[in-house]
């Protein structure tokens, strides 16, 4: 007697990862290396928007996919800023850095970790982001930390 049978597969198969994806000291983000990036406050604050937009227009309506309501949720809960116009400050003050510095400054990429991540020292920024190594100098980076720092939501 055979074993039982699987059903046909219904998806198509995943391409093999291209190996070239790296957030290490040498950042390589493949297809999307010079894609815009967004942090989490930043796309909490685009899906609250869309919430209220969408509510507005149609109230009552159609429900959300499952993916949306729980990025929603997790963004919400993760979003270290969650007023619209501190998350404008910290894009402000994270944008500053973009393109600053050596071995071709500051990536959107690296620039949004820092806004996600708040670190309080510089030295911790290099460590959780390796890329950042030699581009920016103690002080410039420890300056921008700090603004963030200030406008930090503690709730």
């Amino acid at each position: 007697m055979a074993g039982p049978t699987r059903p046909p597969t219904l998806s198509r198969a995943r391409p093999p990862p291209s190996g070239d994806e790296e957030a290490t000291s040498t950042l390589r983000l493949g297809e999307m290396d010079n894609t815009p990036c967004l942090s989490v406050a930043e796309c909490h604050e685009l899906l609250s928007r869309l919430a209220e937009k969408e509510n507005r227009s149609n109230p009552g309506g159609k429900a959300n996919s499952d993916v949306y309501l729980k990025t929603r949720e997790y963004v919400g809960i993760f979003a270290r800023f969650k007023d619209s116009k501190t998350v404008t400050q910290v894009d402000v003050i994270s944008s500053a850095l973009l393109g600053k510095g050596e071995r071709g400054g500051v990536t959107a990429f690296e620039r949004a970790q820092l806004a996600t991540l708040c670190c309080d020292t510089a030295e911790e920024a290099r460590t959780l982001i390796p890329s950042l190594e030699g581009k920016l100098d103690d002080e410039t980076l420890q300056g921008v930390l700090d603004d963030m720092s200030k406008l930090r939501d503690f709730n």
